[in-house]
């Protein structure tokens, strides 16, 4: 039994660790993985520019991805422009 409750309080230290170290569950600025908040946050990071004009590149990029794959969400669409600035930067 008490091997047992080691064993937890081993994994909840260890999840709170790599959690801690990577931000895994909450993004910056403590929003969600996945919204658009989160994700418009990512791609201003990723284009080091100031905020205000990143948001109009950003801006920009999501027109450009709906005319090449109308129909999707905003969430989508800041996915893939976050896909795509990491690709380049790994170039």
């Amino acid at each position: 039994m008490t091997g047992i409750i080691i064993g937890i309080i081993v994994i909840i230290a260890v999840v709170y660790l790599i959690n801690k170290r990577t931000n895994i569950f909450k993004g910056p600025g403590g929003a969600l993985p996945g919204t658009k908040k989160n994700l418009r946050e990512q791609c201003r990071a990723l284009l080091k520019m100031p905020p205000d004009e990143a948001d109009k590149v950003i801006d920009r990029l999501i027109e450009r991805q709906k005319e090449k794959n109308p129909g999707q969400s905003e969430e989508w669409y800041l996915d893939k422009i976050l896909f795509d600035l990491e690709k380049d930067k790994h170039r």
